[in-house]
């Protein structure tokens, strides 16, 4: 008998479904258990007319003029990957800021590294949130004078406070 792995052994030892291939085991695929992802529906898919006629539907409640505007003024000091990100980021985020949660206008939507890049942030779509030029100031604020203006002007309830508190912590204030 072949040598099989213990992971292999305890769950599908006992099967009689279990095939070998120069000796090394195979679990049988209808043994094999997934799940589907949580937070999207899973008719949502580019393969058939009604996947995508789903994305379309979401995508209706993004402001494509500015979504264009995004995509045909790209920042050009940054890589692909962060531009393609930012577009994919308005989308998700349906054009408003993550923090105070108001919909963004062209000049004030900034893409912001959640770890810095001068700390080995990078430019994944994890590492990235937009929010609103105000929000941005204020999460890389030191000065208590100029926190205390923008607070006042943003007006942030707890919740968003909290949010902002996230971010705040992420980036750890100090200059690189």
């Amino acid at each position: 008998m072949p040598n099989i792995t213990i992971v292999i052994k305890e769950r599908y030892g006992k099967s009689k479904q279990l095939k070998y291939v120069r000796g090394i085991a195979l679990a049988p695929i209808g043994y094999i258990k997934h799940k589907y992802p949580m937070a999207k529906k899973r008719v949502i898919n580019s393969y058939t007319k009604s996947g995508r006629a789903e994305i379309h539907k979401n995508l209706e409640k993004v402001n494509m003029k500015i979504l264009h505007y995004l995509m045909r003024n790209p920042i050009t000091y940054k890589s692909i990957e962060y531009n393609d990100n930012r577009l994919s980021l308005y989308s998700a985020q349906m054009g408003k800021c993550a923090v105070t949660g108001k919909v963004m206008e062209i000049g004030d939507i900034h893409c912001h590294h959640k770890g810095p890049k001068c700390r080995g942030g990078t430019d994944k779509y994890q590492n990235l949130v937009l929010v609103c030029e105000k929000v941005h100031r204020l999460i890389h604020a030191t000065n208590s004078e100029t926190i205390n203006k923008l607070l006042a002007e943003l007006n942030l309830n707890l919740k968003q406070l909290k949010t902002l508190e996230k971010l705040k912590n992420l980036v750890l204030v100090e200059s690189c």
